[in-house]
């Protein structure tokens, strides 16, 4: 049987303090939400301040934008759950670029899986026309973060968590380092950044606190896959000749690799399905892109384990020479595709996702041996 959840769209345009007020009186019509981004009480003004460095930093405006949804709210900004992190919930996604030489019509791809449960979901599309910063469509993490995006340069990134996700919460890895987590630093590299060189450039002296495998492409036909962990980081540039890069939820470097003590089954059956459909054709066409996201788990990419806090929360195809989207709120199965070009917004507020549970038994959540 499917259960209905409410999904929500947001077209952001002005200054960072006037978007975000414009964010504070929307999140008041959305039921329940106040309950997620308030702190019962302030957090430590030693981290707060930390956090306000960091953020002024490397994501400028970012500061601005909160304290608008703080006054909107009328409460100080230190009573910002995001301020704290406490948002950051384990998920899992699947990546993969496919670049001009390996597509049938010489355009670059980006597909997206992002799986977690709606719970713990924004379930929120956001077009963001920050003055003065490059405006991007993407998904929003506890509201003013990013998960993924494309910007109207072309330039597209995508975040998976690489092992345990890194917080304070139940089942989480415990931070080794202080650093940003990824939803700003997905949001500074959308706002402030053109092309692939220029993200890694962006990342070069920024103090990262989480695991991540984020993957970065541009419409020139270059990617790279970025890997952190506990402090570690490598980098893997890819252009034409290389044809693709993918990426689940396990490390692929080997110093990075040699960090982890295995990987869930789950990740590799993602990871193998992408790159055996991928080596296995000459050329990718766009459709087949898009049917690896149309059948389950295993035999597909799309995982409807919600009661598992993994399932398919939404599905993205970004056609980088287009700079288009074409996604899917929830599991694409179950649910409308939809296409939109960067900059513009949808006919609506908010819709209905139908979703459905699978349970895919214990192996589904086991360990093995890279």
């Amino acid at each position: 049987m499917k259960d209905s959840i409410q999904a929500y769209f947001s077209f952001l345009e002005g200054n960072s303090y006037e978007i975000g007020r414009r964010q504070g009186e929307e999140i008041k019509k959305i039921p329940n939400a106040m309950n997620v981004v308030l702190l019962p009480e302030p957090i430590d003004e030693a981290k707060f301040k930390d956090m306000e460095k960091l953020m002024n930093q490397y994501c400028p405006g970012l500061i601005e934008e909160l304290q608008g949804f703080a006054d909107s709210l009328n409460v100080k900004p230190s009573y910002l759950n995001f301020f704290d992190e406490a948002l950051l919930q384990p998920g899992g996604c699947s990546l993969g670029a496919v670049l001009p030489s390996k597509t049938n019509d010489s355009k670059t791809y980006v597909l997206r899986n992002y799986d977690l449960s709606p719970a713990i979901s924004d379930k929120r599309l956001c077009t963001t026309k920050v003055k003065g910063k490059y405006s991007h469509t993407g998904f929003s993490v506890s509201y003013l973060g990013r998960s993924e995006g494309l910007n109207e340069m072309g330039f597209c990134v995508a975040f998976a968590s690489c092992g345990m996700p890194v917080g304070k919460h139940l089942g989480m890895k415990k931070p080794i380092i202080k650093g940003l987590q990824f939803m700003v630093i997905v949001r500074a590299l959308l706002e402030n950044c053109k092309n692939v060189e220029e993200g890694i450039s962006y990342l070069e002296d920024m103090p990262i606190g989480t695991n991540m495998n984020l993957l970065l492409a541009d419409a020139n036909g270059n990617a790279a896959l970025i890997e952190t962990y506990d402090g570690e980081r490598a980098v893997e540039r890819v252009n034409n000749k290389s044809e693709f890069i993918i990426a689940t939820n396990h490390a692929l470097f080997p110093n990075i690799s040699r960090k982890e003590n295995g990987m869930l089954e789950h990740s590799r059956v993602r990871y193998d399905l992408m790159e055996n459909n991928l080596k296995s054709n000459d050329f990718i066409s766009k459709n087949h892109l898009r049917s690896l996201t149309l059948k389950e788990y295993p035999e597909g990419l799309t995982v409807h384990n919600y009661k598992q806090n993994f399932g398919t929360v939404h599905s993205i195809l970004f056609d980088l020479d287009a700079k288009q989207l074409e996604f899917s709120f929830g599991s694409p199965i179950h649910n409308k595709i939809c296409k939109l070009t960067v900059g513009e917004a949808l006919p609506y507020f908010d819709l209905n996702v139908f979703i459905e549970n699978t349970d895919y038994g214990p192996n589904f959540w086991r360990i093995i041996d890279k």
